[in-house]
């Protein structure tokens, strides 16, 4: 009876030892990068999350943390304003919803050149900053959902929900001047002294 008992007992914890080998394990939390997304081959310069819950609708949730100093370690203190959405009609912002990597635009260059871009995607976004773009640089790029949310492989994001366009109230920095290089200056230099020699060289 007793070896009965430790022979079941037996097949009982290898069962459960070995049912406890295919208990899958838990989902990798998606984390941002800037390579993420890029605007005319320029990749964010910054970005935050991936964070839980929807990026816009009820109190705002992303623009609350832009507002509160999400990016002030890279922007100072700004006011951020919801722009556009790619799932809503506009002019302005289009994203490839519905895939996990694709591209988007816009169509013009915005009011200022420091503005965030968040993918949502599943039940996550992420947010990523653009500071200081050079609008030379162009109005298409490209995204990748993967620091959003992650398929159940871990080894790709989840399609694109929808991205949001947020712009801050940051002026936007005007073309560097051009300043003469020293050489160039001792030139000019050097040619006013010599008419103004020359001058009172015919005077005389």
């Amino acid at each position: 009876m007793k070896s009965k008992f430790l022979h079941l007992s037996a097949s009982v914890l290898l069962a459960t030892g070995i049912s406890g080998t295919f208990v899958a394990a838990p989902a990798q939390a998606a984390v941002c990068s800037t390579s993420n997304i890029s605007l005319g081959g320029v990749n964010a310069t910054a970005c935050a999350g991936a964070f839980s819950g929807n990026d816009t609708g009820a109190g705002n949730p992303l623009e609350t943390l832009l507002d509160g100093g999400l990016f002030a370690s890279s922007v100072g203190n700004a006011d951020w304003t919801l722009l556009a959405k790619s799932d809503q009609a506009n002019s302005l912002f289009t994203a490839a919803n519905g895939t996990n990597i694709g591209s988007w635009s816009l169509s013009q260059p915005l009011t200022s050149n420091t503005f965030v871009v968040s993918l949502k995607s599943s039940t996550n976004y992420s947010a990523y900053l653009f500071k200081d773009y050079d609008w030379s640089h162009g109005l298409a790029g490209v995204f990748n959902t993967i620091g959003v949310d992650l398929n159940g492989s871990g080894n790709a994001g989840k399609a694109l929900s929808h991205a949001s366009l947020f712009v801050s109230n940051i002026s936007s920095n005007p073309a560097p001047q051009a300043v003469p290089e020293p050489a160039t200056l001792l030139g000019l230099g050097l040619a006013a002294s010599g008419m103004v020699i020359s001058r009172r060289r015919k005077s005389l």
